[in-house]
This record gives structure tokens, sequence and C-alpha cells, in this order.
């Protein structure tokens, strides 16, 4: 029998998820003094809010709206000239005016829609729902965030492109300055995260559904070791959602905001 003490901090013999598996050798930043606490979601509450038919059915306009246009404006540069009796160059006009208008309907109309205005609606309502959530839905300060892993996720050999990152699950965020601690509540799990705790909370680019994405990605120590995810800030401004600088000052937010918890003990 061994005399050596046991090392809380040492790599998991098995991973918590699997959507988060660190490096064996992996190094970080900072140095964790507490452990976090993530835990499953009552199970008669768990996976109620992003189930595949929802995500279906919020998904559904994004498919629904340029479908619809298309037709709409096919039918019109394609039967509009022969319909108002227009010319040549008439004709070449209308056809620019459809390809342009199709273009920017579509961006109005999807970016106006806001999906995770849906998503934290549908959430909120369903932890409302819970006997103790960590996070109180109608707590000020708490805000919408979808949670993403870090690694890619392994892509079927027919699809064409690089690996990408997935979402994991979507949750209602607090900082708790006066315990020094991050708390999020999502549809499937729960984390207490300590400042103390902390070994990683920075801003990188992942892959996302295509475009690159900025995120704030977090490690923590946990009792059975270092566990990885990413933050994805919510779209509450559609009109800017799609531009890099956005995405990233917003990402940037909520890491500094992090980074600024006080480390209470």
């Amino acid at each position: 029998m061994t005399t050596e003490e046991t090392n809380p901090f040492a790599s998991p013999q098995t991973d918590i998820s699997a959507t988060s598996q660190p490096e064996a050798d992996q190094a970080y930043p900072m140095t964790a003094t507490a452990t976090a606490v993530i835990e499953d979601v009552p199970e008669m509450h768990r996976h109620k809010v992003r189930t595949i038919g929802m995500r279906f059915l919020l998904g559904l306009p994004n498919v629904a709206i340029p479908i619809t246009l298309g037709i709409v404006f096919y039918t019109l540069a394609a039967f509009g000239p022969a319909w108002l009796n227009l010319g040549g160059n008439a004709s070449l006009a209308l056809l620019v005016a459809c390809i342009t208008l199709f273009f920017t309907l579509i961006y109005v109309l999807t970016n106006a829609f806001c999906q995770d205005r849906w998503w934290e609606s549908l959430l909120r309502k369903q932890i409302n729902n819970r006997p103790a959530p960590w996070v109180s839905s109608e707590a000020t300060g708490t805000e919408f965030v979808t949670l993403t892993s870090t690694q890619p996720k392994s892509m079927a050999s027919f699809q064409l492109g690089s690996n990408e990152a997935e979402i994991i699950d979507i949750g209602l965020l607090q900082l708790d300055k006066t315990k020094g601690e991050m708390i999020l509540e999502c549809d499937n799990r729960r984390y207490r995260i300590p400042r103390r705790s902390l070994l990683d909370c920075d801003v990188q680019q992942i892959k996302l559904q295509s475009p690159w994405t900025q995120v704030v990605k977090i490690a923590c120590q946990t009792s059975k070791g270092p566990h990885e995810f990413c933050i994805l800030p919510a779209d509450v401004q559609p009109w800017l959602a799609f531009t890099q600088r956005y995405r990233k000052r917003e990402a940037e937010r909520i890491a500094q905001a992090i980074y600024e918890l006080p480390e209470t003990r």
C-alpha cells in the first residue's frame, strides 16, 4: 500500500462527457484551488426544451423562408416581363431587382425570426417548473447562452469540409459576485463553477455550423478531472448577430466578467 497522498486534481480515469476530452498532457494557463460541481438535471425535467421536434420547428423558418421567396421571385423574374409587356432592358432591370430584393428579404426575415429568443423563452418556462433550480428564471442578471463542445465532432466520410464542433446544451448563465462563482442551469445539466476552479477562460474561434464563431472556452477542475466546454453568447441583436465583430465583443464581455469574479473561499 502506498503512503503517497492522493492528488485531488489528478487526471480522471474516465471522462465526464464524450464532448469534453482534454488532452492528457494539456497545460492550462490557470491553477485551480477548488472544484466545480456538474450534475444532471433531474430526469423528469431533463431534455425538455431542445428536443428533436422543437429543433425542427425552430429551424423550419430558415428553410421555408428562402424556398418560399425563391418560388415567388423566380415566378416574377420568369413571367413578369411577359405579363407586363417589358422590353429587353426592362426585363434585365426586373431580373436584377428581383435578385437584389430576394437576398435582402432572406437576410431581414431570417434575422428577424431570432431563434435564440424562442429558445430562451421555452427554457425559462421549463426552469420555472423545476423544484429547486440553481438559477432562477426570474433572477436579474441572467442571460441565455448556448454550450458547445471544444473539440470537433467527427463527420461521416461522405460529408465534405472540415470537422465542426457541436451544440451540447442551452442554458441560463448567472455570475454570482458574492460567492465568486459561475452558475449554469441548462436543459440537460447544471454547472456550479467557482472562480478558483477555473483552469482556462479565453475567447477562441470554433467552426460551428460552417462559419468560424467566437466563443468563450471554459476549462474547470472537477472531482473527476478537467472539464471543457464553450459558451456561445445569445444572438439578442439579430441585425448584428452575423458580424464577427459583434460576436467577438459579446464573447469578450462574458469572458471578462467571468475572469473578474472574486476568488472567495
